[in-house]
């Protein structure tokens, strides 16, 4: 029975010695790079300066802030201060940065981005970018798509609609407040000039807790403002 066993160790082991010569000949599996994860849209970006450098260079961004409450820091802010990081590009070289809110997503093209917050809050209270249209037909079709995805109050609209404020000037600027149609405080003005080619939207996407309050955003709804004495808490 001995004689028996010892080929049947000898074949154990020269199977086990083959396997092993054999996995060393195989590549080794790749780690995910993590800054490459974030240029792609799967990581937090930044926004201190080595961030925004970042952002520009790669052309994308992404941040999450499905939280109400995103702390300062995990952005590259600093704590206990009024800040404004700010990040602009070339008219040409727009960036595309994707924006996770509390209550939906976007992704936008933009040359102006920026991110706010205030010294007696610790997180991130709004976020602000720009778009560019070409023309003021441009510029109604832009509005237009902006209340469909958003749903502004039907006051501002029709203000909108009517075009009385166009009357004074050559140009100027038109609040169409704030909409949340889809959850998320939306708030947005527009830049016009009439004898321009380019038109401007400026967004807004207000992050701070307050705006979140089921009471809070019924008056958003109906009115396009927070409510009289509103604070970005939730109350």
């Amino acid at each position: 029975m001995a004689s028996n066993r010892r080929p049947l160790a000898l074949i154990v082991l020269a199977l086990s010695t083959a396997l092993a010569l054999a996995s060393c000949s195989l590549p080794l599996p790749k780690h995910p790079n993590t800054t490459e994860e974030t240029s792609a849209g799967t990581g937090t970006s930044m926004m201190d300066k080595a961030g925004i450098k970042k952002i520009k260079h790669d052309g994308v961004g992404r941040f999450d802030l499905t939280s109400t409450s995103v702390p300062k820091e995990s952005v590259g802010l600093a704590p206990g201060v009024n800040d404004v990081a700010y990040l602009a590009t070339d008219i040409n070289e727009p960036v595309e940065i994707t924006l996770e809110l509390p209550q939906d997503t976007l992704t936008v093209k933009t040359r102006d981005f920026k991110m706010s917050t205030a010294a007696a809050n610790s997180y991130v209270d709004t976020v602000t970018w720009f778009e560019a249209v070409d023309g003021l037909v441009a510029l109604d079709a832009a509005v237009a798509a902006a209340h469909e995805r958003f749903g502004f109050a039907a006051t501002k609209l029709a203000a909108w609609d009517a075009k009385d404020f166009m009357s004074g000037g050559s140009k100027g600027k038109q609040s169409l407040g704030m909409g949340v149609k889809n959850g998320t405080a939306i708030y947005l003005k527009v830049y016009w000039k009439k004898d321009s080619p380019v038109q401007v939207l400026q967004f807004s996407a207000m992050i701070a807790p307050g705006y979140y309050d089921t009471d809070v955003q019924a008056e958003i709804a109906q009115y396009g403002r927070a409510p009289i004495g509103f604070k970005l808490e939730d109350r």
